[in-house]
């Protein structure tokens, strides 16, 4: 299925079709056959996929491939503006775009499912500068903008894998990759909440500590330590607004035993207090 975007542009004549919008939010599943470049402009979402997630917060650029499943939830006032790239569609002329190797492996799945982008990644102003550069010409559509939404989206397919936000990998190294890092995530979601480090989850799991390491940098774009704070920060932000419960107590239910360490993770994710998360 295609996403049914906010707002959206028509798609013009491009030759790869790119569609603009803003990403719809339902708290569902979504799977759809085009890329998907986002952009948070304000407010976090918590991005949900089959193998892992992450925050997303004000800045973030995220990048989907065809045919991933994920979800968005948790919004807190999010909004995200979006730009979709079709491969599939049998008149574009995509082989002058991006390389049949690259293209087949973003359709067929043999690639990183999804990416995320912060502001501090030296790449980042040129991801957004592509964004917000085709965005605008798809929506004003003067004379030859195809050419400069092409050229965009073609820089902006560079910066994600020159940079390895994005990377090729053949199918049964990847089942191999994504089997052990299922095992490791499994593992943590169920002891998150206790003391938990990174030898505990290698002897547990029988993954030596560097591979786990390896797999959240080359799977998830992410490290151990973001992947286990992500998860007790985001149990915090819904303990807050669906419990009554005292904060020092759901710092406790979310694996912190100090409150001011507490305090300042939530703070530096959030970019709030908890108490002032639970009143907005």
């Amino acid at each position: 299925m295609s996403i049914e975007l906010l707002n959206a542009s028509s798609a013009s004549n491009s030759a790869f079709r790119v569609v603009c919008g803003e990403m719809p939010l339902n708290d569902k599943s979504i799977t759809h056959h085009e890329a998907l470049f986002g952009h948070v402009k304000n407010g976090s979402v918590t991005f949900e996929g089959t193998d892992g997630g992450f925050h997303l917060h004000e800045g973030d650029i995220y990048f989907v491939s065809p045919n991933t499943r994920y979800k968005l939830t948790n919004s807190n006032s999010v909004n995200i503006d979006v730009i979709t790239i079709n491969f599939t569609n049998p008149a574009a002329i995509t082989q002058d775009y991006l390389p049949q190797s690259i293209i087949k492996a973003l359709v067929n799945g043999n690639c990183t499912n999804y990416a995320r982008i912060s502001p501090s990644e030296g790449a980042h102003p040129k991801l957004l500068d592509c964004i917000q550069t085709a965005t605008k010409a798809e929506t004003e559509k003067s004379e030859f903008f195809q050419l400069l939404v092409y050229g965009k989206m073609y820089e902006a397919f560079y910066e994600l894998f020159a940079n390895r936000f994005v990377k090729i990998v053949d199918s049964e190294s990847k089942s191999k990759k994504y089997r052990a890092l299922q095992r490791v995530t499994t593992y943590i979601d169920e002891h998150y909440i206790d003391g938990l480090s990174l030898d505990d989850v290698a002897n547990a799991t029988g993954i030596s500590r560097y591979y786990v390491s390896h797999l959240f940098k080359e799977l998830m774009n992410t490290t151990f330590v973001g992947y286990v704070n992500d998860l007790r920060l985001n149990r915090a932000a819904m303990l807050l607004l669906t419990t009554d419960s005292a904060i020092i107590e759901i710092a406790a239910l979310s694996g912190f035993n100090n409150l001011s360490n507490f305090n300042r993770a939530f703070k530096l994710h959030f970019g709030k207090t908890p108490s002032a998360y639970r009143k907005a």
